[in-house]
């Protein structure tokens, strides 16, 4: 079986491009869900998630306006986490279907090269 004779199976190049497909959004979702992950973990730590305890009215005031925008962050941070998982999540089942589907295709045709040896 020669590369050439692979390159014909639609179901082996539709499989060689759900791998890379799959692969490459695997990496960026694995590596953007760590990112936002630590800036959730960081925004959770200052107290962005809620705990913020009781205050004066006059601290309040002071802090109001620094408290929206980090937890304007904070929040933007969870969302976009919960994008790239999903990202992450599709990036592996593209990839095992392609890994699935070119398997199978490489099976199919040497099945039927070893079915035509044995004819002739």
């Amino acid at each position: 079986m020669s590369l050439k004779d692979l390159y014909l199976k639609p179901g082996f190049v539709t499989g060689v491009v759900l791998v890379l497909l799959g692969a490459g959004n695997w990496i960026v979702g694995s590596v953007q869900v760590n990112h936002y992950r630590a800036v959730v973990a960081a925004g959770a730590d200052f107290g962005a998630d809620g705990g913020f305890g009781r205050r004066t009215p006059r601290e309040n005031r002071e802090i109001l306006g620094r408290i929206h925008e980090e937890r304007e962050q904070y929040d933007a941070a969870r969302v976009k986490m919960d994008f790239f998982y999903v990202v992450l999540t599709g990036g592996l089942i593209l990839f095992l279907a392609g890994l699935a589907l070119a398997c199978l295709a490489l099976f199919r045709s040497s099945a039927a090269m070893r079915s035509a040896e044995s004819r002739n």
